[in-house]
C-alpha cells in the first residue's frame, strides 16, 4: 500500500510514498557548510524531512555538552565533511558527520597531526578542558577491564524524531576511531561512543545505549569490532593497560590521510617514561570500520536519540565518530551491531 505520509525504505522495492518512483528516499547534504547546525549535521546524516512539514521526522535538533545539559560543546568537535582521509566515504549521499574529542575533521587540528599525539608526552591530542555528563552507567566499561568515571572533552547531538507511520525502527552506520590504540587497550581511560535511544519501542521504554559488540561492550578500542589497525605488534604498552599483541584483520588501509594513520613507535612512545614496550611501528590509531546499528521505535511515535562521544578520565588522546546513513527501517527490527551488508 502506498500513501504519501509513509518514507519510501530504501531497497523493498515498494513506492511506499507513491510519488510514482520506487525506493527513492530524498538527499539533502549537497550543499551543507563544514561547521554549521545541529539541524544541518542531521542532513548529513541522510535525515532529511521535517515533521513540521512532512508529518515524521527531525522535531528538533542540539549540541551539548552532554546529556541532561544545555552547555554547547565546543564548535571544532562537529563537523561535516565529504571524506575522512584517503579512503573513507559516505555511506549515503555526499556528505558524513563527524563528532570528536578533539578536532573533527581530518589530523587533530593541523595537517599530519596524529590524534594519537606527537613523540613528546606533552602532546597528547587536544585536551578542551571541558567537563560534561552521560547517561546513568556510563562509562561503562568493556568486560574484563577497569573504567574512570569521570567525563572529559564530550559532546552529544540529541536528536527529537518522529517515526513514520510505516516504520518499524531505525539504523545508521558509524565508524569509531580512537588514539588510544595501541597504546591504552583495556585501561581506566578508555575513551567511549554511544548512541543512546530512548523510545517506547526499545528496550521496554527504557532509556539505554543500542550500539555495542555480541558481548555487549559499548564503542571503545576494546569493542569486538575495533579491527582497523596494524597487525602483530605490541599493544597495551601503557601504564596500567593490558599489553598483547595486535590481531587487527581489518588491516590498516581505511586509516590513510586520517591523522589515525600516522607511522611511528607509539605504543612505546606511551609506555612509562617512554622506555618501555617493544619499538614495533604502528599506525598511530585504529577503528572499528563501518558498522550498522539497527533498533525498533514505534510507528509514529517521537523520541530521542543521542550521538555522544568523550574523554575518560583525562583530556589526552582523542577519539572520533564518523556517523551517516540515517534510515527507516520496516519489518521485524531488532537492536543490535552488524557490518553493513
Amino acid at each position: 500500500m502506498s500513501d504519501p505520509s509513509f518514507y519510501d525504505v530504501p531497497g523493498n522495492n515498494c513506492d511506499d510514498d507513491g510519488d510514482g518512483t520506487v525506493d527513492n528516499p530524498p538527499t539533502c547534504d549537497g550543499s551543507l557548510s563544514a561547521n554549521g547546525s545541529a539541524e544541518d549535521f542531521a542532513k548529513a546524516l541522510g535525515i532529511c524531512t521535517k515533521a513540521s512539514d512532512k508529518g515524521y521526522g527531525l522535531v528538533s535538533a542540539t549540541f551539548t555538552r552532554g546529556h541532561g545539559i544545555t552547555d554547547a560543546p565546543k564548535p571544532d568537535q562537529h563537523g561535516v565533511l565529504p571524506k575522512f582521509g584517503d579512503v573513507l566515504v559516505p555511506r549515503e549521499g555526499k556528505t558524513l558527520g563527524v563528532l570528536s574529542t578533539g578536532y573533527a575533521q581530518e589530523y587533530d587540528g593541523a595537517p599530519g597531526v596524529a590524534f594519537g599525539g606527537e613523540n613528546d608526552l606533552g602532546m597528547n591530542g587536544k585536551d578542551w578542558k571541558t567537563r560534561g555528563t552521560l547517561p546513568s552507567g556510563f562509562p561503562k566499561a568493556a568486560k574484563g577491564c577497569e573504567q574512570d568515571s569521570t567525563v572529559h572533552d564530550p559532546i552529544d547531538v540529541v536528536l527529537e524524531l518522529k517515526a513514520p507511520p510505516n516504520a518499524a525502527g531505525l539504523k545508521f552506520d558509524f565508524n569509531f576511531l580512537s588514539g588510544e590504540w595501541p597504546a591504552y587497550i583495556c585501561s581506566k581511560y578508555n575513551d567511549g561512543f554511544i548512541a543512546y535511544l530512548e523510545a517506547q519501542g526499545f528496550n521496554g521504554g527504557q532509556a539505554d545505549n543500542m550500539s555495542f559488540d555480541k558481548d555487549g561492550n559499548p564503542v571503545s578500542v576494546n569493542n569486538g569490532f575495533f579491527d582497523r589497525c596494524t597487525p602483530n605488534v605490541d599493544t597495551g604498552c601503557a601504564p596500567g593497560a593490558k599489553s598483547g599483541t595486535s590481531v587487527c584483520s581489518g588491516g590498516a588501509a581505511e586509516l590513510a590521510g586520517t591523522g589515525f594513520g600516522v607511522i611511528d613507535q607509539w605504543c612505546q612512545v606511551y609506555s612509562e617514561f617512554g622506555l618501555g614496550g617493544g619499538s614495533d611501528r604502528s599506525t598511530s590509531g585504529g577503528g572499528t570500520g563501518w558498522l550498522t546499528s539497527a533498533a525498533p521505535v514505534k510507528a509514529g511515535e517521537t523520541f530521542k536519540l543521542e550521538f555522544i562521544i568523550w574523554d575518560t578520565g583525562d583530556g589526552n588522546l582523542d577519539s572520533s565518530v564518523l556517523l551517516d546513513n540515517f534510515t527507516w527501517a520496516a519489518g521485524q527490527v531488532q537492536a543490535g551491531t552488524e557490518r553493513p551488508k
